[in-house]
């Protein structure tokens, strides 16, 4: 199974994110809660209470056609170095993820829990701040350590699962987001720029994982391992030559999307570049790698790599 790995769909997701991105509020509703019942939008989900006062949020969902304990070890070994985020892989590998999309269950990768952490990136990880095995996963961007005097910049992206009547699962995601005082936090945590990617991106992940849950994918064998191995230099070279056989619109929308992503960073460097040392938590060298990944990389600086 394809699991966000071709071409084709990661440039129709961009062109997606980026005419969501211009139409702006007018499909806002629809992208808040696209899946989602207006019970499940509304209710409150374990993981709420880390983040009690979000300036927004998303709840996203699909029914899948398989028993929870069918569904369970996909969601368990989502991450980096793990499973992937079942999402758009050749654009979240644009900025450096180095993801890989598995089709299959990852015995190795089944030990999620809670204080662990989760990578979106090499260099950045979100911690799981609450865990329910079997039903929820809770990975939360805060500042270490909190505090509550003073509204700061936070995230919260959580995953619920629950039965049906008929023997198959909800998939619940959802995502909060809070706004911390300045306008480069506001800038970051924004509606406006936040939630039309995240829509996109998010929409891909609930929708593999319940193609993956519900064809009851079983391991790939040891051949077909090394048969990759064997290919990774045709693989390669292949992905240099569809890159130059695209046409320049084609490339026009890849190259814009990662246009915006970099200029979100460019305020997160600029405040890390005039900020002093003695004011950030660890190496500016590092932070400075750090914001370069997406929307996550310039949140984790603002909640973990400044000192107030």
């Amino acid at each position: 199974m394809d699991v966000g790995r071709s071409w084709p769909a990661n440039i129709t997701a961009a062109a997606r994110i980026a005419g969501h991105l211009l139409t702006g509020p007018l499909l806002r509703s629809y992208r808040r809660s696209w899946g989602a019942t207006p019970e499940e939008a509304a209710s409150s989900w374990p993981g709420d209470e880390l983040l009690p006062a979000p300036s927004w949020s998303t709840t996203h969902a699909v029914t899948i056609d398989a028993p929870l304990q069918d569904v369970w070890p996909w969601l368990a070994q989502i991450g980096q170095g793990r499973g992937g985020l079942y999402s758009f892989q050749r654009l979240e590998n644009l900025i450096g993820c180095q993801m890989t999309n598995t089709d299959r269950i990852l015995p190795e990768h089944q030990d999620i829990a809670a204080g662990a952490e989760i990578r979106l990136h090499p260099q950045a990880a979100l911690p799981v701040a609450r865990l329910e095995p079997g039903q929820d996963i809770v990975l939360m961007a805060a500042p270490e350590p909190p505090t509550p005097e003073q509204r700061v910049t936070g995230g919260l992206w959580s995953f619920h699962l629950r039965p049906t009547p008929d023997g198959g699962t909800r998939l619940v995601e959802r995502l909060s987001m809070q706004s911390g005082p300045t306008w480069q936090e506001q800038l970051f945590t924004s509606p406006a720029l936040v939630e039309p990617v995240s829509f996109v991106m998010s929409q891909e992940m609930l929708r593999n994982i319940k193609a993956l849950a519900e064809a009851g994918t079983t391991h790939r064998t040891n051949e077909r391992t090394t048969m990759t191995r064997k290919m990774i230099g045709e693989k390669t070279s292949k992905q240099h030559r569809r890159w130059n056989d695209l046409s320049p619109g084609q490339q026009s929308v890849v190259l814009t999307l990662a246009s915006i992503q970099v200029s979100l960073a460019v305020t997160a460097w600029t405040d890390l570049a005039f900020r002093p040392a003695g004011q950030v938590n660890g190496s500016k060298a590092k932070w400075a790698v750090i914001i370069g990944v997406n929307f996550v990389g310039p949140l984790l600086y603002f909640t973990r790599g400044r000192r107030r």
